[in-house]
């Protein structure tokens, strides 16, 4: 059921992006597909693959402090099948990776689980850091953005739902009946951190204090930041793929890359939303709507063909890759 919502979103963000194409823009849409310098995103696409190796090889160092260990071939494959997983259910990719390292490597999957929380916790950090580099050299540019596209529409909304008593009165319902469950069921809830569930959160707990006892902190920091530069990176190359976008410059660069990042976030693997606000950032700058619609559907669709092949290739082979592996010998016991 899950997986069909989250697929009926997706397409219907897919929809939505497209059906927002006027008319007289069809043909120059066409046209700007047929003249993209695919050599380029090409090589776009090539500095995103080393981001996802840098990400590989970032977790191999949060494994050292809670006592495994994980090989590279299986870190960077579980990367890999994880996003590819990501693109069918939204998260269920870093479940997808844990598996990897608890069938592979033996690591228990609660603190492989913990280890990933903590790259999520990193990641969102560092997200907050270019939304605050953008606010810095895109003020006036970031603040209208978010006005056009995100203040007014929730105002319209908000003061469509503050005039409708019935749905203002559904609303503050549901918020008590909702305060008054978890009220309720307040002794459950602390329940929860006892007997074997505790176990389980206490192993969580040490994949998430991994980052406390890293051995070589600095250089997790480097690949950190190393991961979300290769991600600038690509997309900013990838602006060359044009002549309109080619002398947009860092700053609009950005700009994309932060909107487009809120779009990965709310569908599959960012399929729609993703297109569909990253046009709407591109027009803003002043980019021809035919250019505006293709940029975003390319930079997505290249990244998801090398993902798709190269998580699908990691998925048939990892078996043959560990069939010398003894499944009794915990990982970090191996020499």
């Amino acid at each position: 059921m899950q997986l069909v919502l989250f697929a009926a979103i997706g397409v219907g963000l897919v929809w939505l992006s497209i059906h927002n194409i006027p008319d007289k823009d069809i043909e120059t849409t066409k046209q700007s597909f047929k003249d993209a310098d695919y050599t380029i995103v090409t090589i776009s696409a090539i500095i995103s693959m080393l981001a996802h190796v840098m990400r590989a090889w970032r977790w191999n160092m949060l494994m050292e402090p809670i006592g495994h260990s994980i090989s590279f071939k299986n870190s960077f494959a579980g990367v890999m099948i994880g996003y590819v997983v990501n693109y069918a259910v939204p998260r269920a990719g870093e479940l997808s990776r844990c598996g990897v390292a608890a069938k592979y490597e033996k690591i228990p999957f609660a603190a492989a689980l913990g280890t990933v929380i903590t790259e999520r916790i990193v990641d969102v950090i560092l997200l907050l850091l270019l939304f605050f580099i953008t606010l810095i050299v895109q003020f006036n540019e970031l603040i209208g953005l978010t006005n056009l596209y995100v203040m007014q529409p929730l105002s319209a909304k908000l003061g469509g739902l503050l005039h409708n008593k019935i749905y203002l009165a559904i609303l503050i319902i549901g918020l008590l009946v909702f305060v008054g469950i978890l009220f309720a069921l307040r002794n459950k809830i602390k329940s929860l951190f006892t007997g074997k569930i505790g176990g389980l959160f206490k192993s969580f707990g040490d994949g998430l204090k991994s980052i406390k006892d890293l051995k070589r902190p600095w250089l997790f920091v480097f690949q950190s930041v190393s991961i979300w530069v290769l991600y600038f990176l690509s997309l900013y190359v990838c602006f060359f793929c044009f002549p309109q976008t080619s002398v947009l410059g860092v700053k609009p660069a950005l700009s994309v890359m932060l909107f487009g990042t809120i779009g990965v976030m709310v569908s599959p693997g960012g399929i729609g939303a993703y297109q569909l606000i990253a046009t709407q950032v591109l027009i803003y700058y002043g980019v021809a709507n035919g250019v505006a619609v293709a940029f975003p559907w390319i930079t997505w669709g290249v990244q998801f063909i090398a993902i798709l092949v190269i998580g699908g290739l990691c998925f048939l082979f990892l078996p043959l890759l560990n069939n010398n592996k003894h499944d009794n010998i915990p990982a970090n016991t191996k020499e």
